[in-house]
Formats: structure tokens, C-alpha cells, sequence
């Protein structure tokens, strides 16, 4: 009898036991997890340029040997901005002075140009307002020789420089016509006109 009620018990025992695990499997299908996504694809940040040429191919804007006192010599060349930041021009000339720099002086003006290859100067025309930008001698404290010091430069009616600006300058430099004799075989040494542009 005894063995019976244990046999009784056990079954009951894994009835329990099945009806229990079935009801979990059924919970769980009643109470699984719904779920949605959105997004916002594409994002990407990437930073502007800064870049400045010129039409000068490599090429030196002055090379001149056995000068002579007195003489002149104008020249222009034209400086296009590509960047695609706006930005500020400034030129400054960078070089060691050699002993003939005392007996120049400089002319610098800015304006357009149409015609004309690197150094000439075809239909250059100086700008009405702000044309020149410097009229002295290179040993003037105001001769720009880094940046510091160096001269402002903009394209024609505007302040800044935007992508595809362009201006033409026109240098004009000239020889003292009263050089002393110690003159004589002198040389200017390598002098090298940069210009810089700075996003604005």
C-alpha cells in the first residue's frame, strides 16, 4: 500500500512538474520582446583649403646682370586664390639685403589683368582705389620682410579672398642714378617676395 501511494505521488509529482514546464514555454511566447530602430546615417564633418598660386611657372620675376644707374624695371604677376575658405593675403619679401639693396627702391601696385604672360604686364590696370601699396626704398623701415610687417593685399572691391580671386601686381624697380663707384659689381642677393594667405 505504502509503495502504491509513492508511486501515486511520484507521478503526480511529474505532472506538476511537466504542466510547469509548459507553462513556462507558453509565458514565454506571450510575453517575448518587441523592438524598433531609427537612424540618421550620413553624418561627416570635413575641413576646408587654404591654397594660393601664382603664374609665374617656376620662373624669377627679375634677373638682370650688368645693370646700370638709373635704370627701371617693371614687371607684374598675378596671384589666384583656390582655397575654398576665405581667406587674408599678405606679401612680404624674404631674403638677406646684399649690398646693392640700398640704391633700390620698389613700386608696388595692384590692380587686373587680362592679357599678358608671366613677367609682362599686357592690359594691367591699377586699381582706382588702394592702388599702390608700396613706393619706396628698399631700405624704407616700412618695406615689408616678414610677416609681421608685410603688406595687406586684396582683390579689387573686396576685403577678403574667396575661391577663384585673383590679382595682378605690377612691380617697378628702379636703380639710384647717383650710385657711388663702391657699386660697382654689386648684387642685390636672392630675394624672394612670398605671399601667405590665412583663412579669415
Amino acid at each position: 500500500m505504502s509503495r502504491m501511494r509513492t508511486t501515486r505521488s511520484s507521478k503526480i509529482l511529474g505532472s506538476v512538474l511537466v504542466v510547469g514546464v509548459l507553462g513556462s514555454v507558453s509565458a514565454a511566447g506571450v510575453f517575448g520582446a518587441f523592438s524598433a530602430t531609427t537612424q540618421n546615417s550620413g553624418n561627416e564633418i570635413s575641413t576646408g583649403t587654404v591654397a594660393l598660386g601664382d603664374n609665374d611657372a617656376g620662373s624669377a620675376m627679375f634677373q638682370t646682370t650688368n645693370a646700370e644707374p638709373g635704370q627701371t624695371w617693371t614687371k607684374c604677376i598675378k596671384v589666384t586664390y583656390s582655397g575654398s575658405l576665405e581667406a587674408d593675403v599678405k606679401s612680404y619679401l624674404r631674403s638677406t639685403p646684399g649690398p646693392l639693396t640700398p640704391y633700390l627702391s620698389l613700386k608696388l601696385e595692384r590692380g587686373t589683368q587680362t592679357t599678358g604672360t608671366f613677367p609682362g604686364c599686357g592690359d594691367f590696370t591699377p586699381a582706382a582705389t588702394g592702388g599702390v601699396l608700396y613706393d619706396a626704398p628698399f631700405t624704407n623701415a616700412a618695406m615689408p620682410r616678414d610677416p609681421a610687417t608685410a603688406i595687406v593685399e586684396a582683390p579689387v572691391g573686396k576685403e577678403t579672398w574667396a575661391q577663384g580671386d585673383s590679382v595682378a601686381l605690377r612691380m617697378t624697380i628702379a636703380l639710384d642714378a647717383n650710385m657711388p663707384d663702391m657699386a660697382q659689381g654689386a648684387t642685390t642677393g636672392d630675394a624672394t617676395v612670398v605671399w601667405e594667405a590665412t583663412n579669415h
